[in-house]
């Protein structure tokens, strides 16, 4: 068993200095010696015989990683596919594709795994397991054995997925100086990557990196034309575009779209500043996404009036989570002293068939059912 298996490798910003060197020394092979000058006495010339720079089988590797990497979001998923490639590579069981959650520093989610492990929640906590370790600790780890880390019982999820596995290996995700994420890697039955697995994926996680910071990069110039600044939800005509395939993807089972109207906002940014103001909405929206259902659709149409549109089946659901949603309002504290802010909050309704079938329609007639209730 090599050294690097046994010991966690450096970490930080160590990670990319040495990776580069790494690689290279890998992948290339210099020229240390001159070819020998043919004697004088002979006349004809001679070349010395190419040197490969880069053998077949890591040229192949290569090749196959960048495929998978050019892969759309949608089918397959290029994260997914490059699990299956990494797990491909080195015989190991298991592997997981992390994010770091923007703006909650103590917590994580699984982007991707494979196999799909049976009841492994999304959201994770950072001190969950070595997993937490690697995202917490901005380090390399190799563990041979995960029995000997007495200090560290479960891995994930307490009992799953992993009963059985012996070893893992975790790899930060780090751009701009900055941890996004982490590419995990777990094996059983003795199952121990060697230096040169350990490099290819060292270089795999350094492709990976600047994939996933041009992802993200595309990503916001799209989000761009699409979403609220102030909410980051989607504004009224991407709305109501995707409010369009929502009604086509469940024209069987209906819809129920409802506004939700916050007045009062104009008196707060008056009296507190246009900073909290935003903090308040920033707030409502994130109350929103948290207890919406996940294919629900949202949006922030106008300033304090937001959207939220759902299934037929899960009117209840919805009206639980605009309950949440007006107690979030109505607990705001006022930034300068103790108390409660005061708001209005109305809400109105629009049901599909019933009171329309395109999504222009149902947003009128719930704007005028929500006319009626503010009068």
């Amino acid at each position: 068993m090599s050294s690097k298996k046994n010991n966690a490798p450096s970490g930080g910003s160590g990670l990319f200095q040495n990776l580069g060197s790494k690689v290279l020394n890998r992948f290339s092979a210099k020229a240390d010696k001159k070819p020998e000058e043919t004697p004088e006495k002979e006349t004809v010339e001679t070349s010395p015989p190419p040197r490969k720079i880069i053998d077949e089988s890591t040229l192949d590797l290569c090749s196959r990683l960048e495929e998978v990497l050019s892969l759309e979001d949608h089918s397959p998923p290029w994260p997914q596919e490059l699990l299956k490639f990494v797990l491909s590579c080195t015989n190991l069981s298991w592997a997981f594709l992390t994010e770091i959650i923007t703006g909650d520093p103590k917590h994580f989610v699984f982007l991707a795994s494979q196999p799909a492990p049976p009841n492994l929640a999304p959201r994770q906590p950072m001190i969950s397991g070595l997993a937490g370790y690697v995202h917490s600790k901005l380090l390399p780890l190799a563990v041979p054995s995960i029995k000997e880390i007495d200090e560290l019982d479960y891995i994930f999820h307490p009992g799953e997925p992993l009963k059985k596995a012996v070893s893992f290996y975790g790899w930060p995700i780090i751009y701009n100086s900055k941890l996004r994420g982490a590419l995990l890697l777990v094996g059983k039955a003795g199952q121990l990557l060697t230096n040169d697995q350990l490099t290819f994926i060292d270089h795999v996680v350094l492709r990976l990196t600047s994939q996933y910071q041009l992802d993200k990069l595309t990503y916001r110039v799209v989000e761009q034309n699409h979403l609220d600044p102030q909410t980051v939800l989607p504004h009224r005509t991407y709305f109501i575009k995707r409010l369009g395939e929502f009604i086509n993807a469940n024209k069987d089972d209906g819809v129920v779209l409802s506004l939700l109207s916050v007045s009062g906002l104009g008196r707060f940014a008056l009296a507190y500043g246009q900073r909290e103001a935003a903090k308040l909405l920033k707030g409502l929206a994130e109350n929103l996404l948290e207890n919406s259902g996940p294919d629900w659709e949202l949006a922030h149409l106008s300033y304090g009036l937001f959207a939220a549109a759902a299934p037929t089946a899960d009117e209840q659901k919805l009206n639980n989570t605009i309950i949440s949603f007006q107690k979030c309002l109505s607990n705001w504290p006022i930034p300068t002293r103790t108390g409660r802010a005061s708001f209005i909050f109305h809400r109105s309704n629009a049901i599909y068939p019933k009171d329309g079938l395109k999504p222009e329609m149902l947003v009128e007639v719930a704007l005028s059912n929500l006319a009626q209730a503010e009068s």
